[in-house]
């Protein structure tokens, strides 16, 4: 084999030599140099293409019309769910945008007709002139970064990075036409897109967006991704109804943050600057580019969307940018001395449009009153709206509305097979071989082939982030229709040949196969969510590298197909495959692998790899900067590496695994959702009835009563709010991953997370984990923070932390955690959480109640569905008591005061003539019947006779220990004799629950019953079971005599009475 290697050259040298727009000399640069002074003349001429004067004439007749108010809303970009059509008229909106899977009205899935429909009413309601206003028409952004993502059933190409692997401009053209197509067929008209970043450093989570770490292919692509885009500059279709506005980002060194950090700091001198990080811009304004979105990150400490000399001196001025510069998502509230609602220094520092997404109606506010006090020229705002207008003429955005735009609704183009063809060839030619020891690639497809790995048959991780949803995680395989997963292309590859593929994610099998392909890698990310500290993949616990160890040790050869936004550091996983293939993240046409994998029937290859590394791969797990032009370069694999069928070369046999920078011993923090979940976990919600999976940035049960959406913390969509109503329960949890040992933690551990209470004035709130206990059972654990909850309500956001040791009790097993955290509403309420993590040390500022004293510690019962009449139903019972006259106390909770509903009748039967009284609380464990008894209700009385049955709400609130319900028992029957010393206590076992023999919570009430059986004397206390009364012969509870399986019917309170009448009598003699 051979190797086609464009590397033999240092980058350095090339960029001096090939880069159009360069300076004078070229500097190698380093991380956290300092600045130099600016200088203009260090930056490339340039120039958008010559504007059309009648264009030109049209802007400035509208903007002379317009008021300031019409001006003001111009500049304003609201997020699809902040925002109303008639919102927009009134305030005159310039522009709306949706958030990564952010659909119209919050429709899960929405097809084309209902993007139109909402498009339609923002256009029509921006160009309703009723109020004597000025026509403008909204345009409306889009994030599809590779295909349209939001669009459920489009089509996906492959990421940025893959496609710089490809080395091919005319594909990129190809797939910006494709992109702009399915884009239209919404009615949204402009796309966030193409990112120009030129990575500089792995660590950073949008490394995937970058085309690659050399400026000359990020030129060479910026040109025809905008021209794919846009339509070529002069041509017939140029910005016409079947292309897109588009959108060249971030303006700058978004790719050159110190340490990768997303939003972070570019430390480095302006010629780097430059040299690296510029190269795309003067292209994409010479291809006609409409848009520039401004960069979150900072250059030497200046935030971009505050830096005046960026945007205005050197992009609108030196690089004769002519189209408008929006601003990305609340980026502006990042400028010192900014909020999200108000930003004057953004505006005057060249921001055209502010991504303000929900704050926009303040911030409209305060930009008024900014303009009208000076602080904000006229001037400045008058040339902010003629860049809008320019490009809202350019574009033909006033001559009609979405719907009547040639692609509009056109369900037939999105995901189109032309355009699928598209994806699965670039997925061919984005591939990128590592190595084929003994030519084991193509695979003969007449063999039994095992194809294994989580990512095999996940199309949501083969697409990575930007897809349905912001993250891309969690996604089901429905959410994609029409798209293949690598497994699916690879089973009909092979089975049209005469082989067979079997899919086995975990690599079992039940016949050994001949080969094994094993598609791994990471899981889905987006932005600063995947950044990272260490390029070592999966740091700590190599649970891929023990599957492909697993195969190899039985004799099966293994190929690797690996995902990845980024290079990683994968040695120990390339010595365990015998052929290693980089796929980036191929998007929804999985097949694409297949095609190049596989051979034909007589063993020659389909497709031959052609895909080069655009980005240098590392020798070492800390190689995060690793870029030619950088001193001590030294690669695993050069930028351009790649290998091929035709060349002898078969990469590396034997790598050294023991190296400097691996991740020692377990991690010490988990984060379990830090803007996503812990992978390859999943955020769902629940009720007792129904469970959904939230794979999107919103869910809703079926029933309506919790919904769950992201929402905003620190950043983007980083937290997410629940909402319920008239529900017993609403979970929101994390789980459906491996469980988690956290034997370690439970010592000194913290969970913690940031909480914002919006309204819980009729709720209650928990948090939740669910273990394992010994013996196999598994076990619930809750901690009540209602209290603390509704003292936070409109008090924004708090940090709270409590010891892991809260929800631990004795004999817990907390080495396999299925849910490590889920908060559980009830009632009516709504919160957001964020940044929930599990710390292995750590200070907690909220405490817990010791669990062994709850049942003997009397209080009053504090749920939110208790508050309204559990006090006053004290009271109305204190002042029966007062009146005197009893003769009879029954004692207890639900089951109890059930004689004032369901058992009615049977009461007045058998103790309607005997001065009773029903102290029954619904609700009520040992410590509330305690409380109540030390608070007045049986004072004064002296019954002959006080039946008491407490304690199976100790057992469904707490699932606690039958000795700890059983010494509250002890509590209240000693109280009661201390309160009542002449009247003979009935104490009852705890009746049985559940409808099954068996279950967890009958097994703690028959325990507590074998223990309270030994409290009777025979004198003034009498024990008496009659559980089995209730139960059919295989141990069942039906419904006609416990309908929910814990309260009784009237049938069963007929039996409860019968049951205890013998004993009762003669007690009451």
């Amino acid at each position: 084999m051979k190797i086609k290697d464009f590397s033999s050259k240092p980058l350095h040298a090339l960029l001096c030599a090939a880069i159009l727009f360069s300076i004078q000399g070229c500097s190698t640069g380093s991380e956290g140099s300092e600045a130099q002074s600016p200088s203009l003349k260090a930056w490339p001429q340039a120039s958008s293409p010559a504007g059309d004067p009648k264009v030109e004439e049209r802007v400035e007749s509208l903007l002379q019309k317009m008021t300031l108010e019409e001006k003001v809303g111009q500049i304003m970009q609201a997020e699809i769910q902040s925002i109303t059509p008639e919102e927009v008229k009134k305030y005159h909106i310039g522009s709306v945008l949706n958030g990564g899977g952010s659909m119209p009205n919050r429709v899960d899935g929405a097809g084309p007709d209902e993007w139109v429909a909402l498009a339609d009413a923002y256009w029509e309601a921006s160009m309703d002139t009723s109020d004597g206003g000025t026509a403008i028409p909204i345009f409306w952004g889009t994030d599809a970064v590779h295909g349209n993502g939001n669009l459920v059933g489009a089509t996906l190409f492959p990421h940025n990075i893959g496609l710089g692997a490809a080395r091919d401009p005319d594909l990129v053209r190809e797939i910006g036409a494709a992109t702009a197509e399915e884009v239209r067929t919404t009615g949204v008209e402009w796309v966030f897109a193409p990112t120009l970043a030129v990575a500089q450093n792995d660590f950073w989570g949008r490394t995937y967006e970058s085309y690659s770490e050399d400026p000359a292919v990020v030129r060479d692509y910026a040109s025809a991704m905008v021209e794919g885009l846009q339509g070529k500059t002069g041509g017939s279709d140029h910005l016409g109804e079947t292309r897109v506005i588009a959108t060249a980002k971030h303006f700058l060194a978004d790719g050159g943050t110190y340490g990768g950090d997303d939003q972070g700091d570019a430390r480095i001198d302006e010629r780097e600057l430059v040299d690296i990080h510029n190269p795309g811009y003067p292209a994409a304004i010479e291809a006609g580019v409409q848009t520039v979105m401004a960069s979150f990150s900072a250059w030497n400490g200046e935030k971009n969307h505050g830096n005046r000399y960026l945007l205005t001196d050197v992009l609108k001025k030196r690089m004769g940018f002519d189209g408008l510069v929006v601003g990305d998502w609340n980026g502006h509230g990042q400028v010192p001395g900014c909020t999200n609602d108000s930003c004057a220094q953004a505006i005057n520092a060249g921001i055209d449009l502010l991504m303000v997404t929900y704050d926009w109606k303040p911030m409209i506010k305060n930009t008024l009153a900014q303009v009208r006090a000076g602080e904000i020229s006229q001037e400045r705002l008058d040339d902010a709206v003629r860049r809008i207008l320019r490009v809202k003429v350019r574009a033909g955005l006033f001559d009609k509305k979405p719907s009547e735009r040639a692609l509009a609704g056109r369900e037939e183009v999105v995901g189109s097979p032309e355009h699928r063809a598209l994806a699965r060839r670039a997925v061919r030619e984005s591939l990128v071989l590592l190595k084929n020891r003994d030519n084991i690639l193509p695979l003969s497809p007449k063999q039994k082939i095992l194809v294994a790995g989580d990512g095999a048959d996940s199309i949501a991780m083969q697409s990575g982030g930007w897809s349905v949803s912001w993250q891309g995680a969690g996604i089901p395989n429905e959410k994609f229709p029409g798209a293949t997963s690598i497994y699916t292309g690879i089973k009909a590859s092979v089975e049209k040949a005469g082989g067979s593929a079997v899919l086995s994610a975990d690599g079992s099998f039940d016949q050994k196969p001949d080969v094994a392909i094993v598609v791994f890698g990471e899981q889905p990310y987006a932005e600063g969510h995947g950044d990272l500290n260490t390029l070592e993949f999966e740091a700590g616990k190599k649970r891929n590298l023990a599957l492909l160890k697993s195969l190899k040790s039985q004799g099966i050869p293994v190929v690797s197909i690996f995902l990845s936004g980024r290079p990683l550091w994968v040695n120990p996983e390339l010595n365990a495959s015998d052929a290693f293939a980089a796929a980036w993240l191929p998007g929804t046409e999985g097949a694409g692998v297949a095609d190049v994998i596989i051979a034909k029937a007589d063993g020659e290859p389909n497709f031959d790899f052609s895909g080069k590394l655009s980005f240098s791969w590392p020798k070492l797990p800390l190689q995060a900067r690793l870029n030619p032009h950088h001193p001590d370069y030294d690669p695993l694999f050069a930028n351009g590496y790649g290998l091929d069928y035709a060349g002898a070369e078969q990469g590396p046999e034997e790598l050294a695994e023991n190296v400097p920078g691996l991740t020692s011993g377990e991690s010490n923090s988990i984060a379990l959702y830090v803007g996503r979940p812990l992978q390859p976990w999943g955020v769902r919600i629940n009720d007792f009835e129904q469970d959904q999976m939230l794979s999107g940035a919103f869910a809703k049960l079926p029933s309506g009563r919790v919904t769950v959406m992201t929402s905003d913390k620190d950043v983007q969509e980083d937290a997410l709010t629940l909402t319920w109503k008239d529900t017993w329960l609403a979970g929101l949890s994390v789980r459906n991953g491996d469980p988690l040992d956290l034997s370690a933690y439970v010592p000194e551990g913290v969970l913690s997370f940031d909480l914002k209470v919006d309204d819980l004035d009729k709720g209650g709130l928990g948090v939740v984990l669910h273990c394992g206990k010994e013996g196999g059972d598994e076990c619930e654990r809750q901690l009540d923070i209602s209290s603390q909850a509704q003292a936070m309500a409109g008090q924004g956001w708090r940090h709270m932390s409590v010891k892991l040791s809260c929800f631990v009790r004795d004999g817990d097993d907390f080495s396999a955690i299925s849910v490590p955290f889920e908060l559980r509403g009830g009632g009516t309420g709504q919160v957001a959480v964020a940044n929930i993590r599990l710390d292995r040390k750590g200070e907690a500022n909220q405490s817990c109640p010791d669990y062994r004293k709850l049942s003997v510690t009397p209080a009053t019962l504090d749920h939110y569905w208790a508050r309204d009449w559990w006090l006053p139903r004290h009271e109305e019972k204190l002042a029966r008591i007062e009146q005197g006259n009893v003769n009879l106390l029954m004692l207890g909770d639900s089951i109890t005061q059930g004689w004032e509903k369901e058992g009615k009748a049977v009461w007045e039967k058998f103790y309607g003539g005997r001065n009773a009284v029903n102290l029954g609380f619904g609700g009520d464990r040992t410590e509330n019947l305690l409380w109540r008894l030390q608070h007045g209700e049986v004072d004064g009385i002296e019954p002959k006779a006080a039946v008491l049955m407490i304690g199976t709400n100790n057992t469904g609130h707490r699932r606690e220990e039958p000795r700890f319900t059983a010494a509250g028992i002890r509590e209240v029957l000693d109280e009661l004799r201390s309160r009542l010393p002449n009247t003979k206590i009935l104490l009852l076992g705890i009746f049985p629950r559940d409808e099954q023999p068996g279950t967890p919570m009958r097994k703690i009430n028959s325990g507590i019953n074998e223990i309270i059986a030994s409290y009777a004397d025979g004198e003034n206390i009498f024990f008496l079971d009659i559980g089995d009364r209730f139960l059919a012969e295989d141990g069942r509870l039906s419904a006609e005599i416990m309908p929910d399986r814990l309260h009784l019917s009237e049938q069963g309170y007929e039996i409860w009475a019968e049951a205890m009448e013998p004993t009762l009598a003669k007690l009451m003699q």
